[in-house]
C-alpha cells in the first residue's frame, strides 16, 4: 500500500513537472489547417521536442543568431523565412547545431531532444522527412512564446526619390548689387632716401620766392610818338 501510495505521488509530480515544461498552445491537428500560407519565396521550417527525457532543460532555440524559440517537451514552433540556408543552434553546456537549406514553398522539420551531458543534458537537432514530422507534430502543442520571430518578411528600401521629382525648397534669389569699378591708382616711385646731412641742408635753405609775371602795356599808337610842334604842322599843311 506505501508503495502504490509513493509511486502516486511520484507520478503526480512528474506530471505536474511536464505539465508547467510543456507548451499549453492549441495542438497541431487543431491549427493545421489554419496555417498561413507562404510567399512565392518563403519556405517553412518546424521545430518540435516530442519526448520528455530531459525535460527540464529547456535551451533557447537561435537561428542565425536570432532567438527564434525555447526547446520545450512536447511542444512546437516555426519561422517562414526567404529561401536561403540557416542555422540553427541551442546551447547549454554544449551548444547542438543544424544547418538547414530552404527552398521556395518548401516546409522543413528538425527535430529536438536532449542528451545525457556531465552536468547539463546537451541539446540534439535532427532533420526528418515531411511524413515522419507531420505524424510526430499531430498531438504537439503550440509554442508561441516568441511570435514577433515567426515571420522575416524582406524589408523593401524605397529607392531614392530622383531630382527631377524630389520637392526642393524655395531659395529666394539674392539681389545683385552694381559693381563700382574702382580707379586704379599707379603708385609713384618712392624718392631715393636722402642721407641725413643733405636732408638738414635742404631743409636750412630758403624756399625760392615765385617771380609773378606783369603783362606788357599794349604798344602805343603812331601819334603817342609824334611831338606837339609836328602834329601842328600836319595840320597846317592840310589846311
Amino acid at each position: 500500500m506505501l508503495r502504490r501510495w509513493i509511486g502516486g505521488v511520484l507520478l503526480a509530480v512528474l506530471a505536474a513537472g511536464l505539465f508547467g515544461c510543456s507548451a499549453s498552445g492549441p495542438r497541431f491537428s487543431e491549427m493545421a489547417g489554419s496555417m498561413p500560407s507562404l510567399g512565392e519565396n518563403e519556405g517553412r521550417i518546424y521545430f518540435y521536442r516530442n519526448s520528455i527525457i530531459g525535460m527540464a532543460v529547456q535551451p533557447d532555440v537561435s537561428v542565425n543568431g536570432k532567438v527564434v524559440g525555447t526547446s520545450r517537451p512536447n511542444s512546437f514552433f516555426y519561422i517562414d523565412r526567404p529561401a536561403g540556408t540557416y542555422r540553427a543552434s541551442a546551447r547549454t553546456e554544449a551548444e547542438g547545431t543544424i544547418d538547414v537549406v530552404l527552398r521556395p514553398k518548401q516546409t522543413a522539420y528538425v527535430s529536438m531532444s536532449i542528451s545525457m551531458g556531465v552536468f547539463v543534458g546537451h541539446p540534439n537537432f535532427e532533420r526528418v522527412s515531411e511524413a515522419e514530422g507531420r505524424k510526430e507534430l499531430q498531438s504537439l502543442a503550440y509554442d508561441d512564446a516568441f511570435p514577433e520571430s515567426r515571420t522575416a518578411k524582406a524589408s523593401t528600401v524605397a529607392p531614392p526619390a530622383s531630382a527631377a521629382t524630389a520637392p526642393t525648397a524655395a531659395v529666394p534669389m539674392a539681389v545683385s548689387k552694381p559693381v563700382v569699378p574702382t580707379a586704379t591708382v599707379a603708385a609713384a616711385p618712392l624718392a631715393p632716401a636722402q642721407p641725413p646731412a643733405a636732408a638738414a641742408a635742404a631743409a636750412a635753405a630758403p624756399s625760392p620766392v615765385a617771380r609773378t609775371t606783369v603783362p606788357a602795356a599794349p604798344e602805343p599808337t603812331p601819334f603817342a610818338r609824334t611831338s606837339l610842334n609836328d602834329l601842328r604842322l600836319l595840320l597846317q599843311a592840310n589846311r
